[in-house]
């Protein structure tokens, strides 16, 4: 008995160093790379099948929005000429300098199948679906007030 008292204790590996010595094993580092690659791999997926898409949708309706906004100022303008607003598209048009790069960009943005011009004396609205994956339906109205 007297000589178990006398050896050292065995020396414990810390935690850390346990860590170590595994992660820097072959095994671990392929395993560590795979989870990498897969990440990576998901990321890009996601990147294309959702970001993208979204990305995308946003610029047509930012430039369907803008074109629209064109139309509206210019049935204010239409008011305050000739007291009415216009009751048609191609009416509206009629008094804008730049109407046909007006009515492209209508097109490229817009479902112009859907486009809806409604004006009288007192009121309009305009209506369209963007030509976005949903077909957002866009509502402008207006009065003689102004915006």
């Amino acid at each position: 008995m007297i000589g178990l008292m006398d050896e050292a204790p065995a020396k414990q590996e810390s935690t850390l160093g346990a860590l170590r010595r595994v992660m820097s094993s072959k095994p671990a580092m392929i395993a560590a790379l795979s989870v990498s690659l897969l990440s990576l791999a998901y990321g890009a997926f996601v990147w294309k099948t959702y970001f993208v898409p979204q990305k995308t949708a946003a610029e047509v309706r930012y430039r369907s929005h803008n074109a629209l906004m064109r139309l509206y100022d210019l049935q204010l303008s239409r008011h305050k000429a000739q007291g009415a607003f216009a009751n048609d598209l191609d009416t509206l048009l009629a008094g804008a300098p730049d109407a046909e790069k007006l009515r492209e960009e209508l097109k490229a943005t817009t479902d112009i199948n859907t486009l809806a011009v409604i004006g009288d004396a007192e009121k309009f609205r305009l209506e369209a679906n963007v030509l976005d994956s949903e077909r957002t339906l866009v509502k402008f109205r207006g009065t003689a007030g102004g915006r």
